[in-house]
């Protein structure tokens, strides 16, 4: 009948007409250096990315050494290098402070800004601290061993300076910050440091000297400029 015939072509307009699915195809090679942080997540992407310029990443049994080499998703993968310490080289910067300074870890709350990778908490945690308040102004950069980890908080997208408090007071205070003087974030730090709290600082005299005093490629290579920084950093702190 004429209404069969008419439900008949109903059908087929609607199959005709009908939008087709969408399916995501996964892309078959990708960089190295992201195929390692995807399977090395215990690393950092500034170690994996040496250690491919260094030649001990290997591909399928044959040493790449371009971090932007075009690799499989189905490539054996391997690197031979020796275990960092430290997420980050930073952590070597502050074992040095801790083991020259006599800094007592073990058992405090810390709070490390300038967090970035992660090698100043990774540092502190592995000297003791119980528990640390990692801040950074940046975002996506830690690494994953320190995000997961219980006894960290991560503060992300926080600029030091307006810290609006921590749930508790901390024993000790590490900073590694760049762009910014020390001195503007020390009423923010002071505020969340228990009385006989304990304060590490790098002091970067490209941030700290005068405009005039620095030179060129942001670098201060007089050593006068450099004791002058150092002393008015510490002084100013002190007060």
């Amino acid at each position: 009948t004429w209404r069969d015939t008419y439900s008949r072509l109903w059908m087929l307009r609607n199959c005709c007409t009908a939008k087709p699915e969408r399916v995501l195809i996964p892309k078959k090679k990708r960089r190295l250096d992201e195929v390692c942080l995807e399977r090395f997540q215990q690393y950092s992407r500034a170690f994996i990315q040496s250690w491919i310029l260094q030649g001990k990443v290997s591909v399928d049994g044959r040493v790449v050494n371009k971090a932007g080499t075009l690799v499989s998703n189905k490539s054996a993968v391997e690197i031979r290098a020796e275990v960092p310490k430290y997420v980050c080289r930073a952590g070597y910067k502050l074992e040095a402070a801790i083991q020259q300074l006599n800094v007592d870890v073990s058992g405090k709350i810390a709070l490390d800004s300038g967090l970035s990778t992660g090698g100043f908490t990774d540092c502190l945690l592995q000297h003791g601290a119980s528990f640390v308040y990692g801040v950074d102004v940046g975002y996506g950069q830690v690494a994953d061993k320190i995000r997961k980890d219980a006894r960290v908080c991560v503060m992300e997208r926080m600029n030091l300076r307006y810290l609006p408090g921590l749930p508790q007071q901390v024993d000790l205070v590490t900073l590694d910050l760049s762009f910014i003087s020390v001195l503007l974030v020390m009423p923010a730090v002071i505020s969340v440091m228990k009385e006989n709290a304990t304060l590490v600082t790098l002091v970067k005299p490209q941030f700290e000297a005068r405009r005039s005093q620095v030179g060129g490629g942001g670098i201060v290579r007089d050593p006068q400029v450099h004791q002058e920084v150092r002393f008015f950093s510490l002084h100013t702190q002190l007060r």
